[in-house]
């Protein structure tokens, strides 16, 4: 949580409201009130000055948030060590993987892989896209698949353009029963106004594409639950309790018969697989090759399959 409460100070400390805070990390306002005022009162302080117009940190405040940035720098410094220790003793590639390739991902690379490499170790971490970018900023991790990474030293080959799919629950005005695949017009779409929605916080690009796409078409969605991954997000939306957006791929099995799921455009909600590695890293270079190079041969026909 300390990592998620420097970047709620961070944004407070750059926005006018705490609305608009809310806004930018796809948040609630009342969420994001509940959790500064749990601090506040675990603290005995006052972290944001409510009054002053626009918004500011508390002395307080900025003390919490210039402590939250030394751990997290003391914690960066440590895994960097750590890992140059590891390098040395016992070579591991690490790899991250958005969590719905989970299981394909390893039953399909891992046999290729060690069959060529019978004496590597690995490690496979499901992460979520700010997850991925974070651990590579800490060289936690040496490949990701997943969505695209926006980093100025990681690289991403594009493996499949996905097609995206609104998940509609049950308690949908516009959920049709009997029925996955259901057509709906952009316009009707609008009826989804103020229904509640689900969101994946580790996803905030992702959230970004999807959210433009909604308010080009006229709608507001109102994000009552946030989770930590895509999959969570699902089972709840098959539950009723909102409606989400996710890979079609996700969607194509007997377990989620019973929601509807609408086709987004591709040419409006551009969304791509990649295989993500860092630039200029020349660690375990052979081993990363004949990964992308699996991948590729089998990313659509085995592992993003359901």
């Amino acid at each position: 949580m300390n990592n998620r409460l420097l970047i709620f100070l961070e944004t407070l400390e750059n926005s006018s409201s705490i609305s608009e805070a809310a806004k930018k990390l796809y948040l609630t306002q009342p969420y994001l009130s509940r959790i500064i005022k749990k601090y506040e009162q675990k603290y005995h302080v006052l972290l944001v000055s409510r009054e002053s117009h626009p918004i500011q940190l508390t002395p307080a405040g900025q003390l919490l948030m210039s402590y939250l940035r030394k751990s997290l720098q003391l914690e960066n410094q440590l895994n960097q060590e750590m890992k140059r220790l590891t390098k040395n003793e016992f070579p591991t590639l690490i790899m991250g993987i958005t969590p719905p390739l989970g299981e394909n991902f390893n039953l399909t690379i891992l046999p290729k892989l060690l069959a060529k490499f019978p004496t590597l170790k690995t490690e496979t971490l499901e992460l979520s896209t700010a997850d991925a970018e974070k651990a590579f900023k800490d060289e936690q991790i040496d490949l990701f698949v997943g969505n695209e990474l926006q980093l100025p030293n990681v690289k991403s080959q594009k493996l499949h353009h996905d097609t995206q799919v609104l998940v509609l629950g049950k308690n949908s005005k516009l959920y049709q029963p009997n029925k996955q695949e259901v057509h709906i017009s952009g316009t009707k779409l609008q009826t989804l106004n103020q229904e509640n929605f689900i969101v994946v916080d580790g996803e905030r690009r992702y959230q970004e594409i999807i959210n433009t796409y909604f308010s080009n078409n006229g709608i507001q969605i109102y994000p009552q639950i946030h989770v930590r991954d895509s999959l969570t997000a699902l089972k709840l939306a098959a539950q009723g309790l909102g409606n989400m957006t996710t890979s079609i791929a996700a969607v194509k099995t007997k377990k989620y018969q019973h929601i509807n799921y609408v086709k987004l455009p591709q040419d409006e909600v551009k969304i791509n697989f990649t295989v993500s590695t860092l630039k200029n890293d020349d660690y375990l270079m052979a081993e990363i090759a004949e990964v992308i190079s699996i991948l590729k041969q089998t990313f659509t026909t085995k592992i993003l399959v359901s």
